[in-house]
């Protein structure tokens, strides 16, 4: 991390004669709270976020971001094979974890950034890293960047003489009016005695009129194809809302040998390949009601209790009479596998004053599972599953089904209060399931 040093040294030298009005300092901390409940088990922990970042530095030439978790196991269980709360995020009772560190040296236009210290890779499945980045005209005609380090994810012991390597190039353009292309590869070795991953990613948008998108991409991973797909978006210009939605994805079989992609293989099991497509339409009605049917399918290779092969198809209701307030009534039809069928409702009440306070509460098909991205607002949707911007993988289920309760209060500028309650339903569950989720923030 030598450069990491030289770097804030710099910003802090260079910041003494050149401070100028556009320096500008913000951060935020966060303690959280989360119960949950499953029969005889109970599981308490308490959290701590924080991030600090100061723009505009070194006569705006440069950028310095912090962020990390605090982790406290309040009851003691963290761990136990016996826990059904016990996950690899939770490994250890009490942990401080550091997302980022780095500093980012820019010129003026920000066409050249070198990036310097613990990052997220963001063009290469937001892995993690102790390195740096060097980005070269990203925004322009073409561009691209070359990265390199070593691996410093959660999974990755420091003790280790040998920490791995971590490092690839991506190239970016626009050969043409509306389009913007990209292509990376990214090598990853870390210390386990596996070898290491070869990945090339492929991400293609075209805007194809002012209405209509296409985005396709396509992952392979090791000589296998981990992932490729297409979507289709269309929004109306026009005064009354009409917006549409398709798309379909592969998740194939792939191999992955580092710790980075297989931290959880021991538990879940290998890859099983499936098969996404989904439609949506979106249109007004009236001034205050929206109608939304939508459908997906999933089709696995091999369907088993954990690779579902399903269709479902809903009715979405969608009532606004003001801003301040939203109502949606989603009416499903679920067919599984083995000629289960059935019928469900799942909808969302939310009501917002004066931005001062919000308040929801619904019901919905969800299935918690095992994906966190902590320090990314990273908000993904891939047929069955999407990824909210605290970073929760959630994947939808027939058999799993959620009521919530949600406020959010701004206390003043810089501060806020949220509490969430959950009950959870799982069809395969004898007891219900319970969380209680409470975080109060600073902004500074």
């Amino acid at each position: 991390m030598p450069l990491l040093f030289a770097g804030l040294f710099y910003c802090a030298v260079s910041a003494q004669g050149e401070e100028s009005d556009k320096t500008a300092w913000s951060g935020s901390l966060r303690a959280a709270y989360d119960y949950r409940e499953l029969g005889a088990y109970e599981d308490h922990d308490a959290y701590g976020f924080w991030s600090l970042r100061g723009r505009g530095l070194a006569g705006e030439r440069a950028e310095v971001y912090a962020s990390g978790r605090l982790h406290s196991d309040l009851d003691g269980t963290g761990g136990s094979s016996f826990d059904p709360f016990s996950s690899l995020d939770q490994s250890s009772r009490d942990d401080v974890r550091l997302f980022q560190l780095y500093v980012d040296l820019h010129s003026r236009d920000k066409e050249v950034r070198l990036r310097s210290g613990r990052q997220y890779v963001d063009v290469a499945d937001y892995l993690q890293m102790d390195g740096l980045q060097l980005m070269l005209y990203e925004d322009g005609i073409f561009g691209g960047r070359v990265f390199m380090g070593m691996p410093a994810g959660d999974y990755t012991s420091i003790d280790d003489d040998f920490r791995g390597f971590f490092g690839g190039v991506s190239l970016v353009g626009r050969p043409f009016k509306g389009n913007r292309s990209r292509a990376t590869y990214a090598r990853y070795e870390d210390e386990s005695e596996s070898g290491a991953d070869d990945h090339a990613f492929v991400d293609l948008y075209q805007q194809v009129m002012d209405e209509l998108s296409i985005r396709s991409y396509l992952s392979i991973m090791n000589g296998d194809v981990r992932m490729g797909g297409a979507d289709l978006y269309y929004v109306s210009l026009e005064e009354k809302v009409f917006d549409a939605a398709f798309g379909v994805r592969r998740w194939g079989d792939y191999t992955i040998e580092t710790r980075a992609y297989s931290p959880l293989i021991q538990v879940l099991g290998d890859n099983e390949p499936y098969t996404t497509a989904y439609g949506r339409l979106t249109t007004q009605l009236m001034p205050m009601i929206y109608l939304s049917p939508g459908a997906m399918i999933r089709r696995p290779d091999d369907s088993n209790a954990g690779n579902l092969d399903f269709d479902r198809y809903d009715i979405n209701l969608i009532f606004e009479p003001f801003d301040a307030l939203s109502v949606s009534a989603a009416f499903e039809h679920w067919d599984v596998e083995g000629d289960e069928r059935f019928q469900g409702v799942s909808g969302d009440i939310r009501y917002r004053h004066r931005k001062l306070w919000e308040l929801s509460v619904g019901a919905a098909y969800a299935d918690y599972t095992y994906l966190r991205l902590p320090d990314l607002s990273l908000v993904a949707v891939t047929g069955d599953t999407r990824v909210t911007e605290d970073g929760t993988r959630i994947e939808t289920s027939p058999y799993v089904y959620t009521y919530y309760l949600r406020g959010r209060w701004k206390l003043s500028e810089k501060t806020a209060l949220r509490i969430s309650g959950e009950v959870e339903d799982e069809s395969d569950a004898d007891d219900l399931a319970y969380r209680i989720r409470t975080s109060f923030e600073v902004r500074l």
